[in-house]
């Protein structure tokens, strides 16, 4: 290699002249004058820096952006999509394999989700941090877990006495739902584009070791719960106990807890709950249906073509259809077979029990909206959006709810309560 040579290490681009020879000289040129030839190789020096100056600047744009925040395959674009449920849980954990299969199909291929399972490089609570601050392209979750951060987060999610699918759907349809869900997360801050993107399921009322006949027996009940059902159950005389799911079967059998909330009926199902409880209440009043949301980061959603944004809306437009039926008949096939098969009963809160439990709502919501103004604000304009159609939310009318007795006609079941943690 002559003397005049450029290897960028790490690039891999070279620069020389043919081996054993050096830069041509004054008069080296064939049919050019020395001064033509000065000319010559100040143009080639020129061109040379061009190229020096293109290449560094495209080695500082490698080496400057963000670790495992992105990847690009030729036309291909790939999202590094951390997930809060497991991928291989009924109801919350496979609408996101649906929605990645979808907009892979619906891109030919061009676009990917790359699903990573809960403790892959990111922990379910450090999915919102981490998708605005672009250290990973999107996350799919449901915003109760941001509650602590941004506390109106919950109501769009599922919420003690809140809308059930079909209810949620409409008004983010038709109502300020989209609106203030995105208003949310700008007023905090965070660099996310939010889409509801799926139904989760409908969770119970909880599991009993023993009977509840009137709100008087939820004086002193100890109860596994979270969240604002947690405050709606403590203020209505139960108390609030916190217990790792896995570990509810051992609670129940040492007599430790007397009732717990979980998560939809087909995943509690798969814990083995039913083995050591054998009586479930209905609807699920402290979350009537989960949404799962996909967050995207926001400068990454901008740097997408119109196109590509709103293959990933439909996608998740067509999913939050898709799972407001197969989630219902999914939780409805589930308490079928929790009771023609486990003999477990599933039977009705009572009225007056379900009361106190709503009156305690109503107070705690008060005062949430007293700490934080665009909680009222949410709240306020769901109430007014569900008074003005047929839905009035699950205590109304609960669809999930099987007849009272020791089976449960499969039937008698929809979307009523939720899941979470």
């Amino acid at each position: 290699m002559g003397p005049w040579s450029l290897d960028i290490s790490g690039v891999g681009l070279e620069v020389s002249w043919p081996s054993g020879q050096a830069p041509p000289g004054p008069g080296d040129v064939p049919g050019c004058s020395a001064g033509d030839a000065m000319r010559e190789m100040d143009g080639m020096a020129a061109r040379g820096l061009s190229v020096l100056v293109s290449v560094l600047t495209l080695t500082a744009g490698l080496l400057l952006a963000p670790t495992g925040a992105r990847a690009e395959d030729g036309d291909r674009i790939t999202l590094v999509t951390p997930v809060v449920y497991g991928t291989h849980l009924p109801g919350l954990g496979r609408p996101a394999v649906a929605l990645a299969k979808a907009i892979k199909a619906s891109s030919g291929g061009k676009m990917v989700l790359d699903l990573k399972q809960p403790g892959d490089g990111t922990r379910p609570h450090e999915i919102l941090d981490k998708v605005s601050d672009g250290k990973v392209d999107a996350g799919f979750s449901t915003a109760s877990f941001w509650a602590a951060k941004v506390p109106a987060a919950t109501l769009f999610a599922g919420y003690p006495f809140g809308p059930d699918a079909k209810s949620y759907l409409a008004w983010f349809d038709k109502g300020n739902g989209r609106r203030l869900y995105q208003e949310m997360y700008d007023q905090a801050g965070l660099k996310v584009h939010v889409i509801p993107c799926a139904f989760g399921g409908a969770e119970t009322g909880g599991w009993f070791a023993k009977e509840i006949n009137s709100k008087k027996d939820l004086e002193g009940l100890r109860m596994r719960i979270f969240g604002l059902g947690a405050r709606v159950i403590s203020r209505s005389g139960a108390v609030p106990v916190l217990v790792p799911g896995g570990a509810l079967p051992k609670a129940f059998a040492k007599g430790q807890i007397d009732s717990a909330e979980l998560y939809t009926p087909a995943i509690d199902r798969t814990l083995g709950l039913q083995e050591k409880v054998k009586l479930i209440y209905m609807p699920g009043w402290h979350q009537p249906e989960t949404v799962l949301e996909l967050l995207v980061n926001k400068d990454r959603w901008k740097a997408l073509g119109k196109d590509q944004q709103d293959l990933i809306e439909m996608a998740c437009g067509e999913l939050l259809q898709t799972t407001l039926g197969e989630s219902a008949g999914l939780q409805a096939e589930a308490l079928a077979s929790l009771s023609a098969e486990d003999s477990v009963r599933i039977l009705p809160w009572p009225e007056d029990a379900l009361q106190a439990l709503r009156n305690s709502w109503t107070e705690i919501a008060k005062e949430e909206g007293i700490r934080d103004k665009f909680f009222k604000q949410v709240l306020g304009d769901i109430e007014v959006f569900q008074a003005q159609g047929p839905d009035k939310g699950p205590d109304k009318a609960p669809k999930m709810m099987p007849t009272v007795g020791p089976a449960a006609p499969k039937t008698a079941a929809t979307p009523e309560p939720p899941a979470s943690r």
